[in-house]
C-alpha cells in the first residue's frame, strides 16, 4: 500500500486560496472550465502530487505541512475521489464536465473581443461608475416624465421588430460587461457563446477565470453585466428623448425586465453569484434554506433552535428582497400582458378581422399568449417549490 505510485497532477491545474468572508481556510482548484472549492488539506495533497511519487512519501509531506499526522488511507481517498479525477494525468478516467448551460456553442471568440474590451476597462473605475449611475437616474426620470405625458399608440410590426433587436443588443452588451470586468482585473476569460439553460436559450460569457480573483473583484465581475446594461439604458433613453421613437422606450422596459431577471437569486444567474461572493459562501441556496428553516423553527418554538446570526439574517433578507422584487414584477408584467393579449384576441375574433394577414396576426398573438401562460405557471411552480424546500424538514 505504501509503495503505491500516486497519480501526477496536471501542470495546468491551479491552486489558489479562496477569498471568503469567514470560515475555515479553503482553496480553489481550477481545472479546465471547472472550479472546485476544497479544504486546505485536500489542496496540500494535490500540491504534493506535482510529480510522480509514492503514497507513503505524499502522506509524510502532507502530515508535515498540516502539523498533524494523516494516514495513507486518508490521502488515498482524496486521490481516488471521482470529483478530482480531472486534475490528474488519467484521460481514460476523466468524468464528463457538468455545466448548467447545455448545448454550448461559442459564437464570438476571445481574440475577436480583445481589442474592444481594453478601451472599455475605464468604466470599472469609481469616477466612471459614479458618472454612469448619476446619469442613468437623470435619464430615467426624464424618460418617465416624457413617456407619461405622451400616450404612445400600439406598436406596429416594424416597431416590434426594432424593439426586439434593441433589446437583444442590450443582452450582448451585458455579456461584454462581464468580460470587460475580467479584463480589468487580469482574469483569464473566453468569448461569448449561445446555449440552453433549463429550457431557455441564453447568451453566456466565458468568465471561469474570475474564480481565481479575490472575493470583491469576483462580485464586480458578477455585477458587470447589469452595470453595462445601465450604460446601455443611458443610450436608449437619450435616443428616445431626442427622437420620441417608441421602440427605444419599449426596449428600455424590456431591458429593465432582463436586468431584474438576471439579478434573480433563485436561479443561478448573476444575482445568485453576486450574493454568493459578497457573502463569502460556496452554496448560497443551501445556506438560505438552512437560515430560513432555523428562523422559522425559532419563531414556532418547535425546537430550541437559536435565531440565525446577524450576517445570516442580512443575507437571507437580501435574498428575499431580490427574489420578491423579481417574482412580483415578473408576475405583474406577465399578468398585464396576458390580460392585454386575451382582450386583443377576443376583440379581433369579435370583429372577424379580414385585413391582410389578420388571421395570422391572431394566431401569432394566441401563440404568444400560450407562451406567457406557460411562463407564469412555471414561475408560480418554481416559487412554490422554493418555499416548500425552505420549510421542509431535512430529517424528514
Amino acid at each position: 500500500m505504501n509503495d503505491t505510485i500516486t497519480p501526477r497532477l496536471r501542470a495546468d491545474v491551479e491552486l489558489k486560496p479562496f477569498d471568503e468572508f469567514e470560515g475555515d481556510e479553503r482553496f480553489i482548484v481550477a481545472v479546465d472550465d471547472r472550479h472546485l472549492v476544497v479544504s486546505s488539506g485536500v489542496a496540500i495533497v494535490l500540491d504534493e502530487c506535482r510529480v510522480h511519487t509514492t503514497l507513503h512519501a505524499v502522506t509524510r509531506r502532507v502530515s508535515a505541512r498540516l502539523g498533524f499526522p494523516v494516514s495513507p488511507d486518508m490521502v488515498g481517498e482524496v486521490l481516488s475521489s471521482h470529483v478530482l479525477s480531472d486534475c490528474f494525468h488519467a484521460p481514460e478516467q476523466r468524468a464528463q464536465v457538468q455545466c448548467p448551460i447545455r448545448f454550448r456553442q461559442r459564437i464570438v471568440p476571445a481574440h475577436v473581443l480583445a481589442a474592444l474590451l481594453v478601451p472599455l476597462r475605464w468604466l470599472f473605475t469609481r469616477p466612471a461608475a459614479a458618472a454612469v449611475i448619476t446619469t442613468l437616474v437623470l435619464i430615467e426620470l426624464l424618460v418617465a416624465q416624457h413617456a407619461h405625458a405622451a400616450a404612445a399608440p400600439p406598436l406596429s410590426g416594424a416597431q416590434i421588430v426594432c424593439s426586439v433587436a434593441l433589446t437583444m443588443l442590450g443582452v450582448v452588451v451585458h455579456e461584454l460587461g462581464h468580460l470587460t470586468a475580467c479584463s480589468r482585473f487580469g482574469a483569464r476569460h473566453g468569448g461569448i457563446g449561445l446555449g440552453v439553460y433549463w429550457c431557455m436559450p441564453v447568451l453566456y460569457a466565458e468568465v471561469s477565470g474570475a474564480w481565481m480573483l479575490p472575493r470583491l473583484q469576483r462580485a464586480v465581475v458578477d455585477a458587470g453585466g447589469v452595470y453595462f446594461q445601465c450604460a446601455y439604458l443611458i443610450g436608449l433613453g437619450a435616443a428616445y428623448l431626442a427622437s420620441g421613437a417608441t421602440p427605444f422606450v419599449e426596449a428600455m422596459a424590456w431591458t429593465h425586465f432582463l436586468m431584474l431577471h438576471t439579478l434573480n437569486p433563485v436561479l443561478k444567474y448573476d444575482g445568485y453569484w453576486l450574493l454568493t461572493d459578497l457573502g463569502g459562501l460556496s452554496n448560497l441556496h443551501e445556506q438560505i434554506r438552512a437560515s430560513a428553516r432555523q428562523a422559522w423553527q425559532a419563531i414556532r418554538h418547535v425546537t430550541r433552535e437559536r435565531w440565525p446570526s446577524l450576517k445570516q439574517l442580512a443575507l437571507m433578507s437580501a435574498f428575499g428582497a431580490m427574489a420578491t422584487a423579481y417574482f412580483t414584477y415578473t408576475l405583474a408584467l406577465l399578468g398585464s400582458n396576458i390580460g392585454h393579449g386575451a382582450s386583443e384576441i377576443a376583440r379581433r375574433w369579435a370583429l372577424r378581422d379580414t385585413t391582410p394577414f389578420g388571421n395570422w396576426h391572431v394566431a401569432g398573438e394566441s401563440a404568444l399568449l400560450a407562451l406567457l401562460l406557460v411562463m407564469a405557471l412555471s414561475l408560480a411552480c418554481l416559487l412554490a417549490r422554493s418555499l416548500h424546500r425552505i420549510g421542509k424538514d431535512p430529517q424528514a
